[in-house]
C-alpha cells in the first residue's frame, strides 16, 4: 500500500480527508484508487465525518437552491453557517440537471451528502435521482412498479433518508390511487433500497391518512421520515391532523401526535421539518404569504409530551415560507420580491441577503460531504443548454420570460393543490 506508512495508519489519515481530496488521490496509484473505492472506506470515512460534526461547535454547511431571475436556470449553491450568509459568500455547484426539466427539480430530502430528487412539480415524468453534488455522481431510479398498475394516475408522496442498520439508502414512495371521488386510502407503498437497486411493495399496515408532500416538506430524523398528514374523524367534517413516521430500518409506519393546539388546524399551514436534529414543525397563519409563524419542536424525540413551542414570529410585510434557522438564531425566510432575508429573533428586524430566486423555488438543507455513491452511481458532470434541448423539450417553448414562465407554473400549481386540499376538506374525498 506505501513504502513508508503502515497501511492501517494510511487509513487512518485518509479518512479524515474531504471527499474532493479522496476523489484526486485516487489517481495517485492503482492501491489507492482500489482503497478508497471500497464499501469498507466509504463507510469509515462515513464515520470520521460524524464524530467531527459531533463535536462542540462544527461548522455547518447549508446548500441552497433556487431559480435564478437572472441566469434563467436552477441554481444550487453552499454557504457557510460561519460566515455572512450573502450572495458573494457561496461556492457554485455545478447542476448535472440544468435544462433537464421544465424549470426545477422537487428535494424530496438530503442525507449523509446526497440529495434525492424528483420531476413532478410541474409534470409526472417518474424521474427520481439520488445525487451527490460534491463528487458528482448519480443514480437514476428505475420506475416504481405501481406505474403500470391500475393505480394509475395517482398522487405520490415521496420519502428519502439512510437506513443506519443496513447501511443502505431508501426511497419510500406512497401512492393513492385516483377514483371518481378523489384519491382513496389505504395507499399502496414501495420501498426502493440503493443496495438492490429496485423497487419493492411495503406490506403490513398502510395508515389511512392522507399526505401530499407538495405543500410539505419531509423531516428525517432518527432513522424515521416524517409528514403533516389528516384524516376524516368520525364527523365527515371533521379533520384531524398529526404525524405520519416511517422507519427505514423496518420499513414500518407508526403515527405521532402533534400538540393538542395543532390537531385541529388547517393541514396545509403545517410543516414538518428538522431543527438542530430535532423534529420540528412550522405553524403558519397561512400558507402562500404569512405574516405570522410559530416554531414547535420535540426536545425528546418520541416522547409526546416534550412537544414545546420555541418561538413565534412577526413579518407585517409577510413571506414566503420558513427554509431553515442559522446558529446565530437568524431564520431564513423568502420575501414577497422572491429573495432570501434573514429574521433577526432580537431586533425582530429582516435583513435582505441579496439571493434571488422566485418565492417557490427555495430549498435550504444542511449538508455534510460524503463519498455515498461512488461505487453505485455514474458521472454527473453540467451539460450545456444545446446538449440538453431534446431531452426536456422544453427550452423555447414560447417566447415569454423563462423567470414569467417558473412564477406562473408555481401560482398554477399552488391554485390546484390549494383545490385539491379545500376539496378534502368539505369532505369531497373519503
Amino acid at each position: 500500500m506505501s513504502d513508508y506508512l503502515p497501511e492501517e495508519a494510511l487509513i487512518n489519515i485518509l479518512s479524515r480527508l474531504p471527499p474532493k481530496s479522496l476523489i484526486k488521490f485516487r489517481c495517485v496509484s492503482k492501491s489507492w484508487n482500489s482503497l478508497i473505492s471500497t464499501p469498507y472506506f466509504i463507510s469509515l470515512h462515513a464515520q470520521q465525518s460524524a464524530l467531527s460534526n459531533s463535536r462542540a461547535d462544527p461548522v455547518t454547511d447549508f446548500i441552497v437552491r433556487r431559480y435564478s431571475k437572472n441566469e434563467k436556470a436552477e441554481i444550487y449553491s453552499v454557504h457557510s453557517d460561519s460566515a455572512e450568509f450573502l450572495e458573494q459568500n457561496y461556492v457554485r455547484i455545478e447542476n448535472p440537471f440544468r435544462h433537464m426539466t421544465r424549470f426545477y427539480y422537487r428535494i424530496v430530502g438530503s442525507s449523509n451528502g446526497v440529495l434525492c430528487l424528483s420531476d413532478d412539480l410541474f409534470g409526472h415524468t417518474h424521474s427520481i435521482f439520488l445525487w451527490n453534488p460534491v463528487i458528482r455522481r448519480k443514480v437514476v431510479l428505475p420506475l416504481p412498479k405501481s406505474t403500470f398498475e391500475s393505480t394509475w394516475p395517482c398522487m405520490c408522496v415521496l420519502g428519502f433518508g439512510f437506513d443506519v442498520k443496513n447501511g443502505d439508502f431508501k426511497v419510500v414512495r406512497v401512492a393513492y390511487a385516483q377514483v371518481d371521488y378523489g384519491y382513496s386510502v389505504p395507499p399502496k407503498v414501495e420501498v426502493y433500497a440503493l443496495s438492490t437497486g429496485s423497487w419493492r411493495r411495503v406490506g403490513g399496515k398502510i395508515p389511512r391518512s392522507w399526505m401530499v408532500d407538495y405543500f410539505w416538506t419531509q423531516a428525517f430524523v432518527n432513522g424515521n421520515v416524517h409528514w403533516v398528514a389528516y384524516r376524516s374523524k368520525a364527523r365527515q367534517d371533521e379533520v384531524e391532523n398529526l404525524i405520519i413516521v416511517f422507519d427505514m430500518s423496518e420499513e414500518v409506519f407508526e403515527e405521532l401526535p402533534l400538540p393538542d393546539i395543532l390537531t385541529n388546524e388547517l393541514p396545509f399551514n403545517l410543516n414538518a421539518a428538522v431543527l438542530d436534529q430535532s423534529l420540528a414543525i412550522y405553524q403558519c397563519d397561512a400558507r402562500s404569504w404569512s405574516k405570522s409563524c410559530s416554531i414547535w419542536v420535540m426536545k425528546k424525540y418520541g416522547d409526546v409530551a416534550s412537544w414545546s413551542k420555541l418561538l413565534h414570529i412577526n413579518v407585517q410585510e409577510g413571506f414566503g415560507a420558513i427554509l431553515g434557522v442559522r446558529s446565530n438564531g437568524d431564520i431564513l425566510l423568502t420575501a414577497r420580491n422572491g429573495g432570501l432575508v434573514a429574521y433577526n429573533q432580537d431586533t425582530k428586524a429582516t435583513k435582505e441577503l441579496g439571493i434571488l430566486g422566485t418565492k417557490d423555488s427555495f430549498y435550504i438543507c444542511s449538508h455534510a460531504e460524503s463519498l455515498a455513491l461512488l461505487i453505485e452511481g455514474e458521472e454527473a458532470r453540467e451539460q450545456s443548454p444545446s446538449e440538453n434541448v431534446g431531452q426536456c423539450g422544453f427550452l423555447g417553448d414560447n417566447d415569454e420570460d423563462p423567470y414569467e414562465r417558473v412564477t406562473k407554473g408555481e401560482v398554477r400549481k399552488q391554485s390546484s393543490m390549494l383545490q385539491y386540499l379545500t376539496a378534502m376538506l368539505d369532505g369531497w374525498f373519503m
